[in-house]
């Protein structure tokens, strides 16, 4: 047997205050009235007459008389068939007996005004209880009895102990639980204009005695939902006992009044109507109760309703599974047509019974874009077996909000290529994202979470990119070539770096002085070997000084040309070795400038589609001019110059200085062997102790003249005086560079910022996600990996050095890293100084020994190159991260994880297509889920389609599921799964929630027996 509404709770107009012709003040025939109520758009109508439910009588009468349909005119036969659909309520209108003081301080008596209630009765209750029940009551020491013919009398003469009444009803098996007490408040004959200043008890009293309130101002109905902030909880539940639901009716009293519209204040009629949730049934009128806000709405038309006609293609309608026409197997499996609630659909069943199966279908039935693998029931290992042996013979029609329909074979798979409507979440797919051993950035569960952030970004914001990922990168692509460009320069900065931290070395300076001293050694042994004087011969006859004298000039004059010539050669060599320093500049000047046209050029191709897309001359806003004149001047002038130094430095050719040289010391040779012995030992020693002299300048040389005396002593010097001078201003470079790069980063941080902040505000703005979740985005730039980069790629923790050892090297570093905040520059800067003194020397002892950074470093690893990860901070990275409760996401609990990502799904995701979510409760405890996921699941339904699976009653009845769908199977019936649609409300459906989320009622009782209330 199935539910007669099987599509759960709906949104329909009730009008629980309809007098009818049994009330003396009614204007108009039976007749018009039954035309009245049946062409109202309500779907219930309590018929409300003043101390009597004749109204209510006569109407079922008329209904079940078969002899009515063929009395009257054509309009009332109509009517009557229309009038059979809907909902009727037996409603009693009262009056209290109760003298009240208002708030003007006059009797509520006195003032023509009484206070009113009304009973409203489960229709089953029988008519003629409720007449025996009135007949009772006691006017002025006697029962109405046979008064209660006398519609005038029931009108201005009878009012009653509520009180008494209430005693009545609650002592009567009949009516216990079979009604409900509605008391009006700001309308005629209402409580609110009682003072609560002189009768605050009696105010109090009636307001905790009602079980509904009559009001359609909303401030009014915030007040009985405990929404004022004025009242504390304490406060409201002395004041009122619980949240209260306030309805409105029509109150009409004439056939000529449209039946549904509220009235405003000149009883005038309104656009509003009272709209409940439920089944048209006492049953669903007692939902309200239960949730007094979610299911009462006054207005022209509940916002969901609103919400799915303007988005009829988010809206699933109805699903029908079936077998084949063509199909020849005989197993059953499913033949069914459901129809869907807009709102919340919870699935539920036993074990096996077809659950996720329908979840499955649904999902095919939407396209979702989920791996088959997460499904539980349409895989290959189950429903899809064999080669879709069974599964082919099957399809499904889904009927949507919009008028379109989907058909497809349940052995489909989904088109990725198409447009997803429906999103799902299979329970293996939400667990394996919920139990990753490692949540980190390029985890399912990071990537999920972007997805849904990405969802928030407005349309003109995402520059045709399909993904958050794609979105940073575009963004970022202009400051990664900024970091790139400094890193490079960073990179020259750090050889240069380390150039000069080599000389400071102690092992340098020492083979230096070793080197210095080699020179004075080898200076000394020199000196040791000066070519002994030889005195100028004087014992000769004028014939023979005359004639030495003339060689002896020949030969000073050609040692002057000599000295000259050696003198030309050096400075030739000189100019040369400038020349083809010169050179060799130009030529690294020309190759840079070529580069940097080549990257002009394609910077100009890069953006020709984006500047032809704005309609802007890229002529006229980017325009390079190259001139290589003076460089190609300058090239040909030090060429030239090359080629005469070449010239005067080659072994031949007429200008050559080393032929000329040749030449000079062939004459001076021929000039000795003219003179006699005495004049030829002695030149023979001036042109020894020229060569002597010149070895010994050699030697001592000049501080430019490389290994040289001179040149060793200067550079000794220059390691006192110059090199920390120089290594200063060269860290004062790398560090201002490391600053740009920073920035660069924080730049890309801050477009993080900007991509983030429409969820951002959305969390800010949504007191249920700030407050109950505590959840929080945090912009920061953090490390990533910078310890195994650290170790794995540079440091050697086999050798002396203050990381030496695995464990404490480890544990230094660690601390390390805790003492700096990289959200600062300056932190960032300081950390970097720290690691390279901590490699600098062994903070292992308290004498802190310096040890050499390279021989730290594993083989074949350059200190540069540590040096270019340390500054260039590769190991920063900027991130925009959610926290849960203060909490990085690394840290959460696979429950927790669970909680977020539904919460991300269901209230952060912009997307508004149905999402079916197989069984969330596994990974998350009961608290959890009634805390924290149930008033998300609560506010999202509001704009959503939710489909669950559940074995949970916190989600199904306590999120107040619209509609339940049991599944059940059939195994000896060829595997039959039957699902049976229905609301809360229905008693079918709510048995079938007992039996299968209580296990049945008496274990419920036992449970709810053996709990203690606070």
């Amino acid at each position: 047997m199935g539910n007669k509404y099987p599509k759960g709770s709906e949104w329909r107009i009730w009008d629980l205050h309809v007098h009818s012709p049994a009330s003396a003040n009614y204007t108009g025939s039976w007749e018009e009235y039954i035309i009245q109520t049946a062409s109202s758009k309500c779907a219930v109508i309590g018929i409300n007459d003043y101390f009597s439910v004749d109204g209510y009588k006569e109407t079922l009468r008329r209904l079940d008389d078969p002899e009515e349909s063929h009395k009257g005119n054509e309009a009332y036969r109509e009517a009557l068939g229309k009038l059979r659909s809907k909902a009727l309520l037996p409603v009693v209108e009262c009056r209290m007996d109760n003298l009240l003081v208002s708030r003007q301080g006059r009797s509520e008596s006195r003032s023509g005004e009484r206070i009113n209630f009304h009973l409203i009765f489960n229709n089953e209750v029988n008519i003629s209880d409720i007449e025996r029940l009135i007949r009772s009551f006691m006017v002025d020491g006697q029962s109405i009895g046979n008064r209660y013919d006398d519609k005038n009398f029931l009108l201005n003469d009878v009012c009653v102990s509520l009180k008494e009444v209430k005693e009545q009803l609650e002592g009567d098996a009949t009516f216990r639980g079979k009604y409900l007490l509605w008391l009006p408040y700001d309308e005629y004959g209402g409580i609110g204009n009682i003072d609560p200043q002189t009768d605050r008890y009696i105010k109090a009293t009636l307001t905790k005695t009602a079980d509904i309130l009559g009001s359609s101002n909303q401030n009014q109905r915030d007040f009985f939902l405990w929404k004022n902030p004025r009242l504390t909880e304490a406060e409201y539940r002395q004041w009122i006992g619980k949240p209260k639901p306030c309805i409105k009716g029509s109150d009409t009293h004439s056939a000529r009044e449209e039946i549904g519209p509220l009235k405003d204040k000149t009883s005038q009629p309104t656009n509003k109507y009272c709209w409940v949730k439920a089944d048209p049934s006492f049953k669903g009128l007692e939902q309200i109760l239960i949730e007094p806000e979610d299911r009462v709405y006054i207005g022209e038309r509940p916002p969901k309703l609103v919400h799915v006609t303007n988005n009829r293609t988010n809206f699933l309608s109805s699903l029908q599974i079936r077998k084949k026409v063509d199909s020849s197997i005989d197993d059953a499996w499913f033949n069914c047509d459901l129809p869907l609630n807009h709102d919340m659909i919870a699935i539920i069943g036993n074990k096996g019974s077809g659950k996720s199966a329908l979840a499955d279908i649904i999902a095919l039935a939407g396209n979702a874009h989920c791996d088959r693998e997460h499904f539980s029931f349409l895989t290959p290992s189950r429903f899809c077996e064999k080669n879709n042996r069974i599964s082919k013979h099957f399809e499904l029609i889904a009927h949507w909000e919009d008028g379109t329909e989907t058909t497809k074979s349940l052995s489909d798979q989904s088109d990725l290529l198409d447009v997803e409507r429906i999103k799902y979440i299979p329970q293996k797919y939400l667990e394996n994202v919920c139990t990753e051993t490692a949540p980190g950035e390029q985890s399912e569960f990071q990537r999920e979470l972007r997805k849904v952030i990405y969802s928030r970004i407005p349309e003109e914001n995402r520059f045709d990119k399909q993904s958050l990922d794609e979105l940073i990168a575009y963004k970022t692509e202009e400051i990664g070539k900024e970091i790139g460009t400094l890193k490079q320069s960073l990179k020259t900065i750090n050889t240069e770096l380390v150039r000069l931290e080599q000389k400071a070395t102690s092992e340098y300076r020492q083979t230096l002085e070793a080197r210095l001293k080699e020179k004075k050694q080898e200076l000394t042994a020199h000196l040791g070997i000066k070519p002994p004087e030889v005195q100028k011969p004087d014992a000769l006859t004028e014939e023979e000084k005359a004639a030495s004298s003339k060689i002896s000039e020949q030969l000073d004059a050609t040692r002057g040309k000599l000295r000259d010539i050696n003198n030309e050669i050096a400075q030739a060599q000189e100019k040369r070795k400038e020349a083809t320093g010169k050179l060799e500049q130009l030529r690294k000047l020309e190759i840079r400038l070529g580069n940097f046209v080549s990257d002009f050029e394609r910077l100009k191709k890069d953006i020709a589609l984006e500047v032809a897309a704005l309609d802007l001359p890229i002529e006229q806003i980017l325009t390079l001019r190259t001139d290589y004149t003076m460089l190609n001047q300058k090239r040909q002038f030090w060429e030239n110059e090359k080629v005469k130094l070449d010239m005067l430095l080659a072994e031949g050719g007429n200008e050559s200085l080393l032929l000329k040289r040749q030449d000079t010391e062939k004459t001076i040779d021929k000039l000795k062997h003219e003179l006699d012995a005495p004049n030829l030992r002695y030149q023979e020693y001036l042109s020894a102790l020229q060569k002597w002299q010149q070895r010994e300048a050699l030697i001592t040389g000049n501080a430019n003249q490389a290994d040289s005396l001179k040149f060793f002593e200067e550079q000794l010097r220059l390691l006192c005086k110059e090199l920390p001078n120089e290594i200063a201003h060269i860290k004062k470079q790398q560090k201002a560079t490391a600053a740009l790069i920073y920035e660069k980063i924080t730049e890309t941080r801050n477009v993080y910022q900007q991509l983030f902040a429409p969820a951002q505000q959305l969390i800010q703005n949504n007191p249920l996600i700030k407050d109950a979740f505590r959840l929080s985005f945090d912009s920061s730039i953090v490390d990533r990996g910078f310890a195994k980069a650290f170790f794995d790629r540079f440091i050697n923790q086999g050798v002396n050095g203050s990381f030496c050892g695995k464990e404490q090297g480890s544990t230094l570093l660690n601390n390390v890293l805790k003492e700096y905040d990289f959200n600062q520059s300056e932190d960032a800067m300081k950390f970097a100084e720290k690691i390279v003194e901590l490699l600098s020397e062994d903070h292992r002892s308290e004498k802190r020994p310096k040890y050499a950074i390279e021989k730290q470093m594993k083989k074949n690893v350059l200190v540069n190159d540590l040096y270019d990860f340390l500054w260039s901070f590769d190991y920063l990275a900027p991130e925009y991260a959610l926290k849960l409760d203060s909490k990085d996401l690394s840290q959460l609990s696979p429950g927790e994880r669970g909680t977020l990502l539904l919460v991300f799904y269901l209230l952060v995701d912009r997307s508004n297509k149905p999402i079916v979510v197989d069984q969330p409760e596994e990974n998350l405890d009961s608290h959890t889920v009634y805390r924290l996921l149930i008033p998300v699941i609560k506010e999202v339904k509001k704009t959503r389609q939710i489909i669950m699976v559940t074995h949970s009653p916190n989600i199904a009845v306590v999120c107040d599921a619209e509609q339940i769908i049991h599944a059940s199977i059939d195994r000896a019936a060829g595997n039959c799964v039957t699902y049976t649609p229905g609301s809360i409300e229905s008693p079918i459906t709510n048995q079938c929630l007992i039996d299968v989320l209580e296990g049945t009622r008496p274990a419920f009782d036992n449970r709810e027996a053996k709990y203690y209330s606070a």
